[in-house]
């Protein structure tokens, strides 16, 4: 029976002393304990344990009781107790809630934009060279990271990511990564100290030379074949490399709305290539085969290859390195069939862009005229004057649609080549 209407009624454990229950008109329910502290004349005090239901129960509630009471038998008030513990989680909150807003003013792209927006465009004319570092190479990766929470081994990762494309592309990204964090030092000290910059511990990349990597036939066949064992995303990423001659993030970043599979064409816009011209890419028969079985995999950009559901796939690196692997292991295999020693073989130095150099040559030995080649891979520039800017207009679409094709067949080829072994590894005589 409930209490009469704005009543409370306290009903008392018969067997725990000061444990009990108010129950309200409404039928609230309340668990609470009442004690002293100091003996009879010491005032009574009440502790609140929660209302009825999750998680308090009448057992879990009498529970709580005990542990409130040996409080009070061991001279510790639990109504002081409990003021005191509220107290610290309110100031815990506080400081929680503060050092968000703290922590949300170093987030890469809010100090990366205050950067360029700030610094950059006032000192360096090279500025919008600068943004476009950031832009491409840099926060695909770490958008939406603290800089406190950016490790130098996931810095390190990304620089041999980059530098898998262009070396000199890595030390772009490492002076335009310096920028930031020295921005972020000088302008929010309080927050972010010097010896906090990953950086410190990040080797500078060094300036080397241009590569003149071509693979071989038995190169290229192994690579095509041993990435068949890294499942998706990065078989596929591979063998389009391959069949298409495009760059790394040109083709592991590239979303659905870029294609027109009835008409075999590809568009990559000029915001993701790196002469910021458009390119039209004819798919071969490989390419096609590819793209027509790649599962649909639900992103928000609506990339061909994601795991995260947010972003365009990474871990090129990791990747790189399970491919060599793979192809190590094939060969030692292969080795060890013909009676030689396994462990005398090994791998010759490849990058993916290596994948790029060797489409191009191959192709002008396949009769390919060098200016269409260029164009296949769009090595143009509008760096045009007098007739050419002005009525040399001819997008060659017939004629780089042939290339590619031809190209395409020799790839369609190299499975079913023998392997040039001598041209992959170096072999030791057994001893």
């Amino acid at each position: 029976m409930l209490p009469a209407e704005g009543k409370r009624e306290h009903l008392w454990d018969d067997t725990l002393k000061g444990f009990g229950v108010m129950v309200t008109d409404k039928g609230v329910r309340s668990y609470l304990v009442q004690y002293r502290v100091g003996g009879r004349g010491a005032p009574t005090r009440r502790v609140t344990i929660g209302g009825h239901g999750n998680p308090w129960t009448a057992e879990k509630a009498r529970d709580r009781a005990e542990e409130i009471l040996e409080q009070v038998r061991r001279k510790i008030d639990p109504f002081d107790a409990q003021k005191s513990a509220l107290a610290e989680e309110r100031e815990a909150k506080r400081l929680a809630a503060l050092e968000t807003a703290r922590q949300s003013r170093l987030i890469f792209e809010e100090i990366a934009n205050r950067y360029i927006d700030g610094e950059a465009k006032k000192k360096l004319r090279t500025w919008a060279e600068v943004k476009s570092v950031i832009d491409r190479d840099l926060m695909p990766s770490l958008r939406g990271k603290p800089l406190t929470a950016i490790s130098s081994a996931e810095i390190s990762d990304i620089l041999e990511e980059i530098a898998e494309r262009s070396p000199s592309a890595s030390r772009k990204a490492y002076n335009a990564l310096s920028a930031v964090f020295g921005y972020a030092t000088r302008k929010e000290r309080s927050i972010f100290k010097t010896h906090q910059s990953p950086l410190r511990e990040v080797d500078s990349p060094s300036v080397l030379p241009p590569r003149q990597r071509i693979l071989s036939d038995g190169e290229l066949r192994l690579i095509w074949s041993s990435a068949g064992d890294l499942g998706w995303p990065f078989c596929e990423i591979v063998r389009l490399l391959i069949a298409t001659g495009q760059r790394l993030r040109e083709v592991a970043h590239a979303p659905w709305t870029e294609f027109d599979l009835p008409h075999s064409s590809w568009t990559i816009p000029g915001t993701r290539t790196k002469n910021k011209l458009p390119m039209l890419v004819h798919l071969n028969e490989p390419a096609r085969a590819i793209i027509k079985n790649l599962p649909r995999v639900m992103n928000d950009g609506d990339f061909l290859f994601s795991t995260t559901g947010k972003t365009a796939v990474s871990g090129f690196s990791r990747a790189k390195r399970r491919l060599d692997a793979l192809m190590l292991k094939a060969l030692r295999g292969a080795a060890k069939k013909a009676g030689e020693d396994p462990d005398a073989v090994k791998i010759a130095d490849w990058r993916f862009h290596d994948l790029r150099r060797t489409m191009s040559t191959y192709c002008q030995r396949l009769g390919i005229p060098s200016e269409i080649v260029d164009r296949m891979q769009n090595h143009v520039t509008e760096a045009q004057s007098g007739t050419r800017k002005s009525y040399q207009l001819y997008q060659f679409v017939a004629e780089k649609k042939d290339g590619f094709e031809k190209w395409g067949r020799f790839v369609t080829r190299l499975p079913g080549k023998r392997p040039e072994r001598n041209n992959v590894v170096e072999l030791r005589a057994k001893a």
